[in-house]
C-alpha cells in the first residue's frame, strides 16, 4: 500500500517548505508519509557529510536522530496537575540493491529505535490510559503523541519495496508502520507536525495495530491524477518482537488490518498535499488492540471510512478537512470531524505553523456507558522551528473541551518537543 512513487522532480511548494527549504532540494521524493524513511533521509541530504554521500552513491543512504517531548497540564482527571516525558533514538536507512537509479529499482529499507520514559509516565499514557490504570492522568479519551511510549528497543521497518511500471507503482513487502501508507497527508507526522491523534493517520476514528509489523502493501496510480492503495498487516504484531511476527501473522489465531484507498491528487508532485481520498478499513477481531483488553468477552474488532481533503490555496497556507465513521471495539471514536491548516515558511522558510479543531463523539460500545460525556471538542497549535542544519524545536499548545473521563470541563495542555538530526 505504499504506493512509493518516484517522483520527476518536487513542487517548489513541497522542496521549499515540507522539505526543510533545502536548496536544489533532493528530486525523487516517494509518495508516502513526510516520516517515512526515505522521505526523512531525503531532507537531511544538505546535512550529510562527505563520506555519507559516496555511500548514496553506491545505493545506501541513511541517518539518525533524537527526539524529546515534555507534556504539561494543570486540569488533570483529578482537578491536579499532571506530567509525562519521553525520548526516542531513531536510526534508518534504505540500500538500493536491485536497478539503482531506474525506474523500476528494488530497495531494502530499516529502521530501528529506542523509546524511553524521562520519569513514571510517557506521553503515550498522558491522557485517559493513565486514568483508567489509577496514575494520575488527564481523563481525555484520546492519545497525545502515542510514539513517546518507554518501549525500549524496536523495529519499525524492514521491508523490500520493489518500484514497478516505471515508478507509477510499488510493493512493499515485510516488516512496516502502516501510517507511512494508510490516511496520509502532509501533517500526519507526529515527529513534524501534529502531535494529537485527532490530527493525523485515521483522526482517532481508526484502529491502527503496532506500527512494525509483516504487512504486504501496493499501491499504483491511475492515469495522472487517480490512485489506489491496499494492504494486509499483521492485526497481532509487535514491533518489539518481529521474529513473533511469523506465529501471529500465520497462526491459527491470525487476525489482519486490512486497508483499500482510493484517491485524486493534482499531481504525482502534490501527492500528500493536493489530495483528496476515501480509506476503507476493517481490523479483524480477537486482538490486543480493543479497548478494553483484556476483559473477557471483549474480543471484536472493528472497521470504517476515513476521508481527507487537503490543497495549497497560496504558496504557504495548505487548509485541510479530515474525518470518518466506525462502529466496533478498537477505534476510540465512533465519529471524528477535524478542520484546519498549515501555514509553511512562518518566520523562515524551515519553520512552519499548524492549527486544527476536532469534534469527537467516542466508543459507543466501550467507552460511553462509563465517560461523563460522550462528544469532546480539542484544539491544538503548534509551531515548528528550526535553528540550524540540526535542530527543530516545536513548542505546542492543547485544548480540550468536555474531556470524557475527567472531573473538569476543560483541559489546557503545554508541551515542547525538540529533535537533533543528523
Amino acid at each position: 500500500m505504499k504506493i512509493w512513487f518516484k517522483f520527476k522532480q518536487l513542487s517548489a511548494v513541497c522542496t521549499v517548505f515540507l522539505c526543510g527549504g533545502m536548496p536544489g532540494a533532493a528530486t525523487a521524493t516517494n509518495f508516502e508519509s513526510p516520516d517515512s524513511v526515505e522521505n526523512t533521509i531525503a531532507q537531511q541530504r544538505t546535512q550529510q557529510l562527505d563520506w555519507r554521500e559516496k555511500l548514496a552513491k553506491d545505493g545506501f543512504t541513511f541517518g539518525a536522530d533524537y527526539f524529546a517531548l515534555g507534556l504539561a497540564s494543570a486540569d488533570g482527571a483529578n482537578r491536579n496537575s499532571v506530567n509525562a516525558a519521553s525520548g526516542v533514538a531513531r536510526l534508518y536507512g534504505a540500500w538500493n540493491l536491485i536497478n539503482q537509479g531506474a525506474s523500476n529499482s528494488g530497495s531494502l529499507v530499516w529502521k530501528i529505535e529506542h523509546r524511553h520514559a524521562y520519569g513514571d509516565s510517557t506521553p503515550k499514557n498522558f491522557a485517559f490510559i493513565d486514568n483508567f490504570s489509577g496514575k494520575d492522568g488527564l481523563g481525555y479519551a484520546g492519545l497525545i503523541a502515542p510514539a513517546f511510549s518507554d518501549q525500549g528497543f524496536r523495529v519499525t521497518d524492514l521491508n523490500w519495496k520493489q518500484k514497478i511500471n516505471g515508478g507509477k507503482g510499488t510493493v512493499i513487502i515485510g516488516w512496516q508502520d502502516v501510517t507511512n501508507y494508510v490516511d496520509v497527508y502532509a501533517l500526519a507526522s507526529p515527529w513534524s507536525g501534529f502531535t494529537n491523534l485527532a490530527f493525523s493517520t485515521g483522526s482517532g476514528v481508526m484502529g491502527l495495530p503496532d506500527d512494525g509489523i509483516l504487512a504486504l502493501s501496493v499501491g499504483h496510480m491511475i492515469g495522472n491524477n487517480f490512485y489506489a492503495i491496499a494492504g494486509l498487516a499483521d492485526a497481532n504484531g509487535k514491533s518489539d518482537d518481529i521474529l513473533d511476527g511469523f506465529n501471529s501473522a500465520f497462526g491459527s489465531d491470525a487476525a489482519y488490518f486490512s486497508t483499500l484507498e482510493l484517491g485524486w491528487t493534482a499531481s504525482q508532485e502534490q501527492i500528500y498535499t493536493d489530495n483528496i481520498h476515501f480509506t476503507l478499513w476493517n481490523f479483524g477481531e480477537g486482538t490486543r488492540h480493543n479497548l478494553n483488553y483484556p476483559a473477557p468477552g471483549y474480543t471484536d474488532g472493528g472497521k470504517g471510512i476515513n476521508f481527507s481533503w487537503s490543497q495549497f490555496l497560496t504558496s504557504q497556507l495548505m487548509p485541510f478537512v479530515r474525518g470518518g465513521v466506525s462502529e466496533g471495539q478498537v477505534a476510540l471514536y465512533d465519529k471524528s470531524l477535524s478542520v484546519g491548516f498549515g501555514y509553511f515558511g512562518l518566520g523562515a522558510e524551515k519553520n512552519n505553523l499548524g492549527f486544527a479543531v476536532n469534534w469527537s463523539e467516542i466508543n459507543e460500545e466501550i467507552l460511553r456507558p462509563i465517560a461523563n460525556s460522550d462528544e469532546q471538542w480539542t484544539a491544538e497549535l503548534y509551531y515548528n522551528m528550526q535553528f540550524g542544519d540540526y535542530l527543530q524545536v516545536t513548542p505546542d499548545i492543547q485544548y480540550i473541551k468536555d474531556p470524557a473521563f475527567s472531573n473538569q470541563s476543560s483541559a489546557l495542555v503545554f508541551g515542547i518537543r525538540a529533535r537533533v538530526f543528523i
